[in-house]
């Protein structure tokens, strides 16, 4: 897990033994201190630990890149063993399955982790990158979702042989490889040949491989290069060797993947790439580059880089498993787990010749509620702004909503914004004192979903006022800092509480590729349908129509900005009608329409409306089952798409109020104080709609309030306010 220590106990026997890298060229076997094991943790008994060039170059010459060894470090990454304990919240892995081991542990709190990007996460620790230890040791503890379950036909080798195998696949990814790509790979070394397994796999019709060494050129050729092409490190070579190149591939080279990266091979990789095509740049060799960067941009070449990979040991496994790839001829050396064989190990790896890989056989966030403190990435927070959500109503009036049920009491509302109070050890971003507005989902960053950017859609969200987890509606809490959002002076808490809402028809508008070039119908002018359309407009949608039964709320959306509204009735059989009106108003094609509601009607009208090729984006969660004209609709080409909450919105939605593109404060029509009477009057405004559009809840904390901290339940927390309505709290 990156953590752990030297032992001082010299005896050695028992002890968990790791090889530490102590100075240049100096690798010891030397007992390893193991954390204790999370509830979320694995303890894994290591088998196999390959050995990477960034350890060569960290024994050679203690850095590789920007990272310099500055004390004692474990060394070894490539790795898979068998599981020994399981923390107590794990539920995919028991003791004895064989794994494969994801080596980087990242922060899941940072943009790029919540954008899917975990790879990029600024706060990785990943084993063996100082000061982080690695993997080279009898046992290890990692966190259970990155150890992946090997199939009965993998061996732990195989295992191991999956992280220098990612990189390959990430690059193949990166690069859109496919059945129509044909693929060229400078470099034959071990990164180069896991490209070039990984090109085919991903279903390349033919791959040239070239290098300046024969003999790695006659092991490419041995694992499935279609030709291999000898090359010189003299740039004045390009213009010959591209023709070679090209002769070799009998086509165009569609994808080009560097994996040296010296100025030669990237200057290589953009002249042989065909025009249109893509250069992906994997090798780290060079960190400046004379390259024909002007001519490449001319013909349309795309560059992209690679940083390690994320979300790729499944593949891997499928792959290895499945036969697609065979990784076995790459691993030409093995060496024991004792102090003489790890430095001949290492010294085998540096010399090269006809070492490939070489491996090692070694033997044997939580939600919080109210009345606790913040741990270290939390912060406490005093509510001020709340707003009412249609569910909040749904919650008070019938105990459920959709699929959730309320079985005992709950603290409602989720649509929140306050003052920072305390912040935890770790927070630095945030100081006491700051206004900020809340995300209201706490994600579990260990599901693939979370991994691949879909915090959105995790299984185990924790979601304030969704049962059983509690609301926002208190005068105080504790969430993740990470969740928390500093408002500009120039945006108050009560629009901050307004980017809850905003946040659906931002995601919304992404979803649906709202741009300057597309037009918007929005169907339904209730609270979602009305930020969606400011959504729309800070999108730079040229014309938004939006329709409703309502003509009140159809006024509002007009002083809101709606190029034109129209009045729609609930009949199926006026659709036609109603299309043409949508369509006199929009005086253009609908490009993308947005359903707002989510009945058989409403999406039949914007299925109907919406120009071939277009899209339709369901928003509203109104009916499970519609009829609605698919077939006519896939028949245009009318792409539907879904949304379920947002991701990463808050700080656009910011942005867009700070910057005046948006502006809520026409939204919120109502303001109830904290007290019973008024919450109570708040929930009845909301509920019965009319000219309510959003009802706000401005919470203040009296003078004489106890210290809160020093309670345990909800309700004391908040000088003990009663029950709303069947058993729901309110506070």
């Amino acid at each position: 897990m990156g953590k752990g220590g030297m032992s001082q106990n010299k005896d050695g026997e028992g002890e968990n033994m790791a090889a530490w890298l102590l100075g240049v060229n100096n690798l010891k076997i030397q007992p390893f201190n193991l954390p204790s094991l999370g509830p979320h943790d694995v303890r894994v008994a290591m088998k196999a630990v390959g050995i990477c060039g960034s350890d060569v170059h960290y024994l050679k010459k203690m850095r590789c890149g920007d990272f310099i060894v500055k004390e004692p470090m474990v060394i070894g990454h490539e790795c898979a063993g068998i599981i020994e304990e399981v923390g107590s919240e794990v539920k995919n892995l028991v003791a004895g399955d064989r794994v494969a081991l994801e080596p980087g542990i990242s922060c899941w709190r940072c943009n790029l982790c919540k954008g899917g990007s975990y790879n990029l996460c600024t706060e990785m620790k990943f084993f063996a990158t100082p000061p982080i230890h690695g993997s080279l040791a009898n046992k290890i503890v990692h966190p259970a979702d990155l150890c992946f379950k090997l199939p009965e036909n993998m061996s732990l080798e195989e295992g191991a042989m999956c992280e220098p195998l990612s990189v390959g696949v990430y690059a193949c990814r990166r690069g859109n490889v496919g059945p129509e790509k044909n693929v060229l790979v400078i470099g034959a070394g071990p990164i180069g040949l896991v490209t070039m397994l990984a090109a085919r796999a991903f279903g390349a019709p033919r791959v040239v491989i070239i290098d300046v060494d024969d003999q790695r050129l006659s092991v490419a050729k041995k694992l499935g290069a279609d030709v291999v092409v000898k090359v010189s490190t003299n740039k004045e070579d390009i213009g010959a060797e591209v023709e070679m190149i090209r002769k070799a591939m009998g086509a165009e080279v569609d994808v080009s993947f560097d994996c040296v990266g010296f100025d030669k091979t990237m200057s290589t990789a953009l002249t042989a790439t065909t025009p249109g095509g893509k250069v992906c740049l994997v090798g780290m060799g060079h960190t400046e580059m004379s390259v024909p960067l002007t001519p490449a941009a001319a013909r349309e070449v795309d560059i992209v880089g690679i940083f390690r990979y994320k979300n790729t040991w499944p593949l891997c496994i499928e792959f290895i498993s499945c036969g697609k790839i065979d990784v076995k001829p790459l691993i030409t050396h093995r060496f024991g787990f004792s102090e003489k064989e790890v430095q001949e190990a290492f010294e085998t790896s540096a010399r090269g010749g006809n070492a490939i890989k070489t491996t090692y056989y070694a033997s044997g966030r939580t939600y919080k509620i109210l009345g606790r403190e913040p741990r270290p990435h939390d912060v406490r927070v005093a509510m001020k702004a709340v707003g009412i959500c249609g569910s909040d109503v749904h919650y008070l009036k019938k105990m459920r909503c959709g699929d959730f049920i309320v079985k005992e009491p709950m603290v409602i509302g989720h649509e929140c914004a306050g003052i920072i109070e305390e912040v935890g050890t770790e927070v630095k971003h945030l100081v006491a004192g700051d206004r900020v507005a809340l995300e209201p989902g706490i994600s579990c960053w260990r599901c693939n979903l979370c991994k691949e950017g879909s915090y959105n859609l995790c299984t185990e969200m924790r979601f304030f006022a969704t049962p059983p987890i509690h609301g926002s509606l208190a005068n105080k809490i504790v969430h993740p800092a990470d969740l928390c959002f500093k408002l500009p002076d120039n945006v108050s808490l009560e629009e901050g509480a307004m980017c809850e809402p905003l946040s659906v028809g931002v995601y919304a508008c992404r979803r649906g590729n709202v741009g300057p070039e597309k037009n918007v119908l929005v169907i339904g002018a209730g609270p979602i349908g009305l930020v969606t359309m400011l959504a729309a407009r800070a999108f730079g949608a040229p014309r938004i129509v939006i329709v409703d039964v309502d003509d009140e709320r159809l006024s509002v959306a007009k002083k809101l900005g709606a190029n034109g509204v129209v009045k729609v009735s609930t009949d199926k059989q006026d659709i036609a009608a109603e299309v043409e009106k949508i369509h006199k108003a929009m005086g253009a094609e609908v490009n993308v329409s947005f359903d707002c509601v989510g009945f058989d009607k409403t999406m039949s009208t914007a299925l109907t409306a919406t120009n071939p090729g277009g899209k339709v984006c369901l928003v509203g969660m109104g009916h499970s089952e519609m009829n609605v004209p698919l077939t006519p609709a896939a028949a245009r080409e009318v792409d539907i798409v879904g949304i379920f909450r947002y991701k990463n919105t808050w700080p656009l939605c910011i942005e867009f109020i700070r910057s005046g593109k948006i502006d809520v404060k026409p939204l919120i029509t109502h303001r109830f104080g904290f007290s019973e009477k008024e919450v109570q009057e708040a929930f009845e405004t909301s509920a019965r709609g009319g000219n309510a559009i959003k009802v706000i809840e401005l919470v203040h904390i009296a003078e004489t309030e106890t210290d809160i901290r020093t309670k345990n339940s909800v309700a004391e927390s908040v000088s003990e306010i009663a029950t709303l309505n069947h058993g729901l709290t309110a506070v």
